[in-house]
């Protein structure tokens, strides 16, 4: 049995590099979401407070923080802030 080392580094490679594609693909839909309701800038900083309110344990609070800010239906905003 002659494996070369070659090959399952760049399958280690690829597979990495498909991870973090779907990782970015997820990132770019889910501010997208928000681009919908506000422009780029505040779009970062209402995400910044969301997780800052996700990562105090007030998830409710960020779901109306969301609703507030973005005139966001109720459930998409819950989904919105459960996604991030």
């Amino acid at each position: 049995m002659d494996y070369s080392v070659i090959p399952l580094v760049f399958g280690l490679f690829f597979v990495t590099f498909i991870i973090f594609w779907i990782f970015t693909l997820v990132k770019i839909l889910r501010q997208r979401r928000v681009l919908k309701y506000t422009d780029p800038l505040r779009d970062m900083e209402i995400t910044g407070r969301v997780r800052q309110l996700k990562v105090r344990g007030n998830e409710e609070e960020a779901v109306q923080l969301v609703q507030n800010e973005l005139a966001m239906p109720v459930g998409k905003a819950r989904a919105w802030v459960k996604s991030i």
